[in-house]
């Protein structure tokens, strides 16, 4: 696999489960990929392990040289380059790198949305389910407080973090990670395209 100095990083999506084909793939057409995993610790109903799982299921990063742009487009199991304003959307070689430095480190990382004041948001479950709103603010731990607009009114709804979405376009400018240290310290680290 050749290094692509100086190229951009770029986010591929890819089909579900598909990552470790894609960057297979890739790397035999000598395309420079970042494939970020981690250990999680499942449990079934005989046993419980860790398993290593992808960091960003359905993506995968991306260093090509302008000559390999067709090798990625038709890579079995991708769909397509992610795309910001009619753009390739990039990420910055210090994220990549921080991204790596996280993976090596062996903490626990946890990726989960991330909303930013204003944001607009669609509650997914609960009564108001399929509403739409903006994020106010964070209140706890797992608890939010969205401005739903509903006929013409605006309503402050407390709820589950976990029954709100971002509407967002630009996935990972919504995915930030975190680290938990063993000693339960939480290292915040943001992953916004360039």
């Amino acid at each position: 696999m050749s290094k692509s100095v100086g190229a951009p990083w770029l986010v591929l999506r890819v089909k579900s489960r598909q990552e470790q084909v894609v960057e297979t793939h890739l790397n035999t057409k000598q395309i420079e990929t970042f494939l970020p995993k981690r250990f999680e610790f499942r449990n079934w109903n005989d046993r419980s392990k860790f398993v290593e799982t992808v960091l960003f299921p359905g993506y995968i990063f991306v260093r090509p040289q302008p000559t390999q742009f067709e090798a990625i487009k038709y890579a079995r199991g991708s769909c397509g380059l992610l795309v910001s304003a009619g753009r390739c959307a990039h990420v910055s070689e210090q994220d990549v790198d921080a991204i790596k430095i996280m993976v090596r480190s062996g903490l626990a990382i946890k990726v989960e949305p991330r909303l930013v004041q204003g944001q607009p948001v669609e509650v997914i479950a609960g009564p108001f389910s399929h509403a739409r709103g903006e994020f106010v603010r964070e209140k706890g731990e797992h608890r939010l407080v969205i401005n739903a607009h509903l006929i013409g009114r605006s309503v402050s709804v407390e709820m589950n973090a976990s029954d709100v979405r971002p509407v967002e376009s630009d996935i990972l400018r919504a995915r930030p990670m975190t680290a938990t240290t063993p000693h339960g310290k939480h290292h915040e680290l943001a992953t916004s395209p360039q």
